[in-house]
């Protein structure tokens, strides 16, 4: 009897030890969290497909990627509601069989497309984002177009940017921050003032869930021409005469954690980084560098 239960003793260990050793290789050899991708204004999904062969090609060729489309593309990611095209991209992330069978999800937004991701994780966040990368994202707005195809475009803008006519249909004109105006801004920008909770009243929730971020990447372009200022990548602004940059780390969002940035820094979970790739040449092979770099290590 004793015989019988030293060997059953044995045998169990034995099928513990299995077990372990085969729940430590499952831990050891998971796969990387599946990747979404937003491209940026004056653009579609297709500025993006290299991105995706980089991610197969250095990550993994088993890595799921979606390369979300909203609308009809080049025309929509000008002429749309921020917020309507927030909750497209919602829609496709939760509708997607395979994203919503995974733990979390990692996030590159390029440009406009970081507002996008952004307004994703703050007002939704369904399927959490682990790692969230952005390029040239005009976190804080923009002021200032260099260039612009339609002038009279340009003027209206300079002019009386908060219109409704405006909010309404340009996609650019809901996270322009005109410093001259800021009383304007904070009441009629129908987008960034409540993203970046600006306004008196302040979400909480898009404060929690940017709290619950693994890594939020930052990066800056050195040469950036189109997002102006350039800072506003790294959540740094005009000051109100429109003569110097505020940094990030000395303005009332910041010091006042509006959106958890603070709490992020403070946790070592906010990376600045910085290129000097040409806005238009984030997602080209001469930027392959920044992928590697600034990116890569985010993925796996």
């Amino acid at each position: 009897m004793q015989k019988q239960l030293s060997n059953l003793l044995i045998v169990t260990i034995i099928i513990f030890a299995a077990f372990s050793s085969l729940e430590c290789k499952k831990v050891g050899t998971s796969e990387p969290y599946p990747v979404v991708l937003m491209h940026g204004i004056g653009a579609d999904s297709s500025t993006m497909d290299l991105v995706v062969e980089w991610i197969h090609k250095y990550v993994g060729d088993s890595v799921y990627v979606k390369n979300i489309e909203i609308g009809n593309g080049y025309w929509n990611s000008i002429m749309f509601e921020m917020d309507k095209m927030v909750d497209d991209f919602s829609q496709q992330v939760i509708n997607d069989p395979i994203l919503r069978a995974s733990e979390k999800i990692n996030v590159i937004g390029y440009s406009q497309g970081s507002l996008v991701t952004r307004g994703y994780i703050e007002k939704y966040n369904t399927i959490p984002v682990h790692n969230y990368i952005t390029w040239s994202g005009p976190h804080m707005g923009i002021f200032g177009i260099p260039v612009l195809e339609y002038k009279w475009l340009a003027e209206a803008l300079q002019k009386a940017p908060y219109v409704p006519f405006l909010q309404k249909t340009f996609t650019f004109a809901q996270y322009w921050k005109d410093v001259f105006k800021y009383d304007d801004y904070l009441k009629e920008c129908a987008f960034l003032p409540y993203l970046n909770n600006e306004r008196a009243v302040k979400n909480d929730t898009y404060r929690k869930n940017i709290m619950s971020l693994n890594q939020f990447v930052l990066v800056m372009s050195n040469k950036d021409t189109t997002i102006v200022p350039k800072e506003s990548s790294w959540f740094s602004f005009w000051d109100d005469k429109m003569k110097k940059i505020i940094p990030y780390n000395t303005t009332q969002a910041y010091k006042e954690d509006w959106i958890g940035l603070r709490t992020l820094n403070e946790n070592g979970r906010l990376q600045f980084r910085s290129c000097d790739c040409h806005h238009p040449d984030y997602p080209k092979e001469n930027c392959l560098y920044n992928f590697i770099d600034n990116t890569l290590p985010f993925l796996k």
